[in-house]
């Protein structure tokens, strides 16, 4: 006769580790082969717009006097129309040698430059957004490069999916220079899937500061961006959600930005992630399990949630 052993806790945390994993990828599974198509669709699809609308991209910058060059010439070299392409340059108080950087464009038809105080990336955004009249806004950090098609791609999603309030590119490890780059970059890749699926899911909660593209009237609607932890591009997508507005993903718009080149730099960077996304959690606790909502409260929030504990988990084991 066999004998029956009590689980110890570890063990059950274990199982309920490995059920949660196996649910999330079989159910992003199913939603893969539910849209398959879609998908093929839009990896050989060759955007036709048939609209241009104005579109003022702005640019936050505080010390990043090595990037910001390349950054401003990468969307100059966009392959959309001159006259309905803004570009804003906000020098958020910098103690390098920004904004002389910033200065060279000062004479730039396309291009208008701004310095104040510093106050953070949240602010230097909503004031460049004050002093634009655009149809639609983007934010780009300064240390992040577009693919010269990027914005044409993401405008035709829009052109296409009326009701998109924003979309989202993917973003690429630009030009991995050692190890620690190189496996961020595989990483950052295989995310593009799951931000597909969530997206197929009306799910996204995060509008990353590198090129997501709004409809001016978000920020009418709703207000602009705030501190929010120093996550602000996570919780404008909270907000945009719990407002039930649609945020689309544009697998085909590339965006290259710099990744942490140390370990040190990379801890801090996914340090204020984390704990931006668990205060944000925190702060929009009420909508959280509520069916209203959709799928970003009923499967991103938890599921993101219970990430986290299962990596604190595994981190205290090792």
């Amino acid at each position: 006769m066999l004998k029956s052993y009590p689980m110890h806790t570890g063990e059950i945390i274990t199982y309920a580790i490995t059920f949660f994993a196996l649910y999330v990828q079989l159910f992003f599974l199913v939603t893969f082969f539910e849209r398959r198509k879609e998908l093929k669709v839009l990896a050989i699809e060759e955007p036709v717009n048939t609209v241009y609308p104005s579109v003022a991209v702005i640019v936050p910058c505080w010390n990043e006097d090595k990037t910001v060059h390349g950054t401003v010439e990468s969307l100059l070299a966009l392959d959309w129309p001159k006259d309905k392409l803004q570009l804003v340059l906000v020098d958020d108080g910098s103690t390098d040698n920004t904004w002389q950087e910033i200065l060279k464009y000062k004479d730039h038809p396309q291009i208008h430059i701004f310095q104040k105080e510093n106050g953070g990336k949240h602010t230097a955004v909503n004031y460049g957004i004050e002093h634009t009249q655009s149809d639609f806004v983007s934010c780009l950090d300064a240390d992040s490069f577009v693919a010269p098609d990027a914005l044409k791609r993401i405008m035709y999603t829009f052109e296409k999916h009326p009701d998109v309030m924003a979309v989202a590119p993917s973003i690429i490890i630009d030009k991995p220079k050692n190890i620690m780059q190189s496996i961020q970059r595989v990483e950052y890749n295989m995310s593009l899937y799951n931000k597909r699926m969530l997206a197929f899911l009306n799910a996204i909660h995060v509008t990353p500061g590198p090129f997501s593209v709004f409809k001016r009237e978000v920020f009418e609607k709703i207000g602009g961006f705030r501190k929010a932890h120093n996550t602000e591009d996570a919780e404008i997508a909270f907000r945009m959600q719990v407002n039930h507005m649609k945020i689309e993903h544009c697998h085909t718009a590339q965006v290259y930005t710099v990744a942490p080149d140390t370990a040190l730099k990379l801890y801090k960077q996914r340090l204020r992630w984390t704990y931006g996304f668990l205060q944000n959690v925190i702060d929009y606790r009420k909508y959280i399990f509520k069916k209203k909502y959709g799928n970003f409260a009923l499967f991103t929030v938890p599921a993101g949630v219970i990430s986290i504990g299962t990596a604190m988990y595994i981190f205290g084991l090792l």
